[in-house]
């Protein structure tokens, strides 16, 4: 065990919270206690290891919606370089619905040092914002990213969104042009129901 996963247990185990691997915090604690996560939210950024910092992070998966601090999940994705550090608090994001975030979750993901992050970004985009603020963004995003876009577009999309993607459509290869076709059934579905 290295000393910054020694300092990390005992300060968890001084909370309440003992352990003697970041498995068993997933393991033990699910869903995660707002006291754990709030922990390890601010013990993330003082670990020097890599590895552990994403192994804490992915940890989070387990926290109530809508109960992590979005600021701190964004100053950790906007203080690393690392890809897999930056997808995991991603997938944090999307999964937990961290409180106040909008606003940086909307530049985030129109942001390209997002990289391969973008994906998630934007499905939670999807999935936290009204349609009238994800569309936009999410449109705006598709023009660059167009397979990071893609499927959370299809999740909120319109008929006008629709139109977008038939249009993109005929010159589509690849993965994108079976994303397209899923999105567009999935708009045409929903739009199917409302009536």
């Amino acid at each position: 065990m290295s000393d910054a996963e020694a300092r990390l247990f005992a300060a968890l185990a001084e909370a309440g919270f003992p352990v003697s691997s970041v498995a068993e915090i997933r393991d033990r604690y699910d869903p995660l206690p707002s006291g754990l996560a709030a922990l390890l939210l601010e013990w993330i950024p003082r670990l020097e290891d890599r590895r552990l910092q994403e192994s804490v992070a992915w940890a989070l998966l387990a926290a109530r919606s809508g109960t992590l601090d979005g600021a701190a999940l964004a100053e950790l994705f906007d203080s690393t370089t690392d890809d897999d550090l930056k997808r995991a608090v991603a997938s944090v994001i999307h999964q937990t619905r961290p409180r106040n975030i909008d606003e940086w979750l909307l530049a985030a993901v129109r942001d390209r040092r997002s990289g391969a992050s973008r994906n998630l970004l934007a499905a939670a985009v999807a999935k936290m914002m009204p349609p009238e603020r994800a569309v936009p963004v999410l449109l705006e995003v598709f023009q660059d990213a167009p397979l990071a876009a893609v499927h959370p577009l299809g999740k909120v999309g319109d008929r006008s969104v629709r139109d977008v993607l038939a249009a993109v459509l005929p010159t589509a290869i690849g993965p994108l042009r079976r994303e397209l076709r899923q999105a567009m059934a999935r708009i045409k579905r929903r739009m199917a129901k409302t009536r």
